[in-house]
């Protein structure tokens, strides 16, 4: 018994008639008949009977057919995932990430994945999340590369979620800012803790509604009964450039902070500490190969350095 008479066989429960089945899978109908019979004499068994004029399958038909089809499932899954294999040797990976987490990890890693795979290509699409998680489902990209909150998994069903990393939402001001109300020492929080209210009259610099940080620092001010003026880039760097130079307060991930405690007071807020998940994000049941595989660990590599002030 091999693939092609399982093939031919599940023809026959579905077309209920030799001659249909034989014409589906392109074989005559004496050929199909041969098929039936051997594979019958082979397992000793009668695999269909004929009823009203069409072929039936038997207890034991139906036990070989639900075996057919696994086989035939499991025979696709595989020559699918060799085919992937194969290209990928000198094939092509699509990969989104948001701007800003770009610019702190993708230098870092680039250069480490080309000494691995120095015959594949990377294309980089740089996107929002919005746009990102569609150009995933349409199947546009591989894997994308962002931060969520806690409830996304929850939310979103469709994808594959892989935690690469957690850090804290942040205030960053300029370094040596006075503050109204001292800062304190709080358990469960990474960063000496301040009372975010006392910076009601600040502007608030922070990235566009359709951006991660621009919804949390919504969701941050809404929380505490707050109305500053919000002044909103595409770009952390020029929020971060302008909170360098004394210009209004910053709500941003804690990721990199580290490399500039020379230039920002960085402080803990809230009745409980806020966290984003930096995760890499697949679509269910895609097949994640060995150089996808390991992209993902570079980046979650570069992230963890870039937290600890190490890039």
């Amino acid at each position: 018994m091999n693939f092609k008479e399982m093939e031919y066989l599940l023809a026959v429960e579905q077309e209920k008639n030799l001659s249909k089945a034989a014409r589906t899978v392109g074989i005559s109908q004496p050929a199909m008949s041969k098929c039936l019979r051997m594979v019958e004499a082979e397992l000793d068994v009668s695999l269909f009977e004929k009823i009203s004029g069409e072929y039936i399958p038997t207890a034991a038909g139906k036990v070989f057919l639900n075996f057919a089809k696994e086989t035939k499932e499991r025979k696709n899954k595989f020559l699918r995932e060799l085919q992937e294999l194969n290209q990928f040797k000198r094939g092509t990976i699509r990969v989104g990430i948001t701007p800003a987490r770009s610019y702190g990890l993708t230098p870092e890693v680039l250069p480490e994945f080309r000494k691995n795979f120095p015959d594949l290509r990377l294309e980089i699409y740089e996107e929002d999340v919005d746009k990102l998680e569609e150009m995933l489902l349409k199947g546009q990209v591989d894997v994308v590369y962002f931060v969520v909150d806690e409830d996304y998994r929850e939310l979103h069903p469709e994808f594959y979620i892989e935690l690469l990393g957690i850090e804290e939402i942040v205030l960053a001001v300029k370094k040596g800012t006075p503050l109204k109300k001292a800062s304190v020492i709080k358990y469960g929080f990474e960063y000496p803790w301040v009372d975010i209210t006392q910076f009601e009259f600040e502007p608030f610099i922070t990235l566009n509604k359709d951006m991660m940080s621009g919804k949390i620092c919504d969701k941050v001010l809404k929380e505490h009964h707050m109305s500053p003026e919000v002044i909103r880039f595409a770009d952390m760097r020029t929020a971060h450039k302008l909170v360098k130079k004394g210009y209004g307060i910053c709500i941003c991930g804690s990721l990199g902070m580290q490399n500039h405690r020379d230039q920002f007071d960085i402080y803990s807020f809230g009745n409980k500490k806020i966290i984003w998940e930096f995760v890499a994000t697949y679509r269910v049941g895609s097949y994640r190969t060995e150089p996808l595989q390991y992209l993902t660990q570079l980046y979650q590599k570069a992230a963890d350095q870039e937290k600890n002030g190490q890039s």
